[in-house]
């Protein structure tokens, strides 16, 4: 760290000699869009950089208010202007620019390279490619992988984690294979599907479980925040807005519950419900189903 300081302070003469005044001389941007005098010099500045880790860092070893945009910017530009080297900072990050430039030259996917950084698979991906790009990292190799010449192993393999997404669409598949017209809100509202059959119309809200307690599988009836009232609390399910309740466990089993039997709950265990099961998703294009009514009375 003393070597980084004295490296740094080395820097700051060669790029700014003429710049080693007393800061007061000069000012910087506020959080609140005002203008303040600076209270640091430029050599302050350069140890700040070169023994902190991030940019709220340098704030706090300058006694700058480390949650100050106006601050923030205001250092970042004088400390680029003053040629800093601050490529060690990673913030919260486990990995820092140099880190990045390796495992992306040591990889032929996005994939390898949050592997190489130790980061989980799909967590980051477009936050590693914005740093990329502002970096000028050339990934041309990544952006474009060749094809696969193995056919042994599959291209696609479904993941359960994606359930949530897959639900709405799973529903609409099963409904129109059981006869049924789908229709989709053009807004948002509390119910996901508009099923039709023999003239009349029921509001279907679609929900998933993927993951499977002790006790068998639960599913939560309710939202934490209703999608056009700004509310930020738990909400159930009411007549008023939907009919019917779809629901896929992980298993892909495939539950149809009137509003009526569940009314008021915020979430139930599906194994109190198994008469109304109505049938089984089967990835590998095989199913079973007994394709019912979904009347608000009885499925």
């Amino acid at each position: 760290m003393e070597e980084a300081t004295r490296a740094a302070a080395q820097g700051l003469n060669r790029v700014a000699p003429g710049c080693r005044r007393r800061a007061v001389a000069s000012s910087h941007e506020t959080s609140g869009g005002s203008v303040a005098e600076r209270t640091y010099t430029d050599a302050d500045l350069a140890t700040a950089v070169a023994q902190s880790r991030s940019w709220r860092g340098v704030l706090r070893h300058l006694g700058l208010l480390a949650t100050s945009a106006g601050a923030a910017r205001s250092v970042r530009r004088r400390a680029e202007l003053l040629g800093l080297d601050h490529s060690h900072f990673t913030g919260q990050r486990r990995w820092n620019e140099d880190d990045l430039r390796a495992a992306i030259a040591g990889s032929r996917t996005w994939m390898q390279v949050l592997d190489t950084l130790g980061l989980a698979r799909g967590s980051g991906t477009e936050t590693i490619r914005g740093h990329a790009l502002r970096l000028g990292i050339d990934t041309g190799h990544l952006q474009h992988p060749r094809s696969r010449t193995r056919t042994s192993e599959p291209i696609l393999t479904p993941d359960l984690e994606n359930l949530s997404r897959a639900g709405p669409v799973l529903a609409a598949a099963w409904f129109t294979l059981s006869g049924h017209e789908v229709a989709w809100p053009l807004e948002p509202c509390r119910y996901d599907l508009a099923v039709s059959s023999r003239g009349a119309t029921w509001r279907v809200q679609v929900k998933t479980c993927w993951k499977q307690r002790a006790d068998g599988w639960h599913v939560s009836l309710s939202t934490s925040g209703h999608p056009t009232g700004g509310q930020h609390r738990r909400t159930v399910y009411t007549a008023e807005e939907v009919d019917c309740f779809f629901v896929i466990t992980g298993d892909l089993d495939c539950y149809l519950i009137p509003i009526a039997v569940v009314a008021g709950f915020t979430g139930i265990n599906l194994s109190a419900y198994a008469d109304f099961k109505v049938g089984v998703v089967s990835l590998n294009g095989t199913g079973r189903s007994n394709p019912p009514d979904p009347s608000p009375g009885r499925p």
